[in-house]
């Protein structure tokens, strides 16, 4: 093709037609600048496809694993609440008059009331696929709005909330020694499926006021952090109803 532009215009000179040499030379420029001008802008094209298929990858990684981090919330809501039951029976056993026996002792165990009442919670949020698109550049995010919400969530809330949790795991630890305190440490063996105690259990524990101040404190904690994960549950859920939208866009 070059060689064919040099032979028409090498023609064009040795026949004197200067006019049209320039007129033509002029027209072949602005072919080669067109060409030039397609070429980058499908190169723009295949640059930007890239980008957005990058981007769409990423917010996939990130709703899963969101998503995974909602679950994970939402049980350990349901442990909360065990917790929480497990603090009010132990409660009613006080106000309803009872003395504490070991049959008494047994069958809460058996219920796993005892099991519950030591049962705290831990919150391990997969920040990785954040991490990914902080290190890539936030501005691989094309959408504003979910850029802004992603920051906010993940550089602002969530550290409040996991730092929230590191109080109420410090809180729970002293209950857990406050408990041993009570009980001695371990009081129920298993034996071949039957369970016994080995050590006298105060008869008046379920009556004695600093007993009952210890569960009301673990009521109030576990309480405290079942409404921060009631509250923070639907902004997760939100936040991935955004990124499926993107995603399908």
């Amino acid at each position: 093709m070059i060689k064919l532009f040099r032979k028409i215009r090498q023609n064009l000179l040795s026949e004197g037609k200067t006019g049209k040499y320039l007129k033509y030379a002029i027209g072949e420029i602005i072919l080669v600048v067109i060409g030039i001008l397609i070429a980058l802008q499908l190169n723009n094209l295949n640059e930007a496809k890239k980008d957005r298929d990058y981007e769409l990858k990423m917010l996939k990684e990130l709703k899963l694993a969101l998503e995974n981090d909602i679950d994970y919330f939402k049980n350990n809501l349901i442990r909360l609440n065990i917790l929480d039951s497990a603090v009010t029976d132990f409660i009613s056993l006080a106000y309803n008059g009872y003395k504490m026996k070991d049959s008494i002792l047994l069958k809460s165990f058996n219920e796993e009331r005892w099991g519950h009442l030591r049962t705290g919670v831990d919150y391990r949020i997969n920040f990785g696929p954040y991490e990914a698109i902080k290190s890539s550049g936030m501005d691989k995010i094309s959408n504003d709005s979910i850029r802004n919400v992603l920051i906010y969530f993940y550089d602002f809330e969530l550290p409040r909330f996991v730092e929230h949790n590191l109080w109420y795991n410090r809180y729970f630890d002293q209950y857990l020694e406050r408990q041993n305190a009570f009980l001695n440490e371990a009081i129920i063996r298993e034996n071949n499926g039957e369970l016994t105690i080995e050590k006298d259990i105060p008869w008046d524990l379920y009556k004695r006021p600093e007993w009952i101040e210890l569960l009301n404190d673990i009521g109030k904690s576990t309480g405290w952090l079942s409404g921060r994960l009631e509250w923070f549950i639907p902004k997760m859920e939100n936040i991935v109803d955004k990124l499926n939208t993107e995603i399908k866009e």
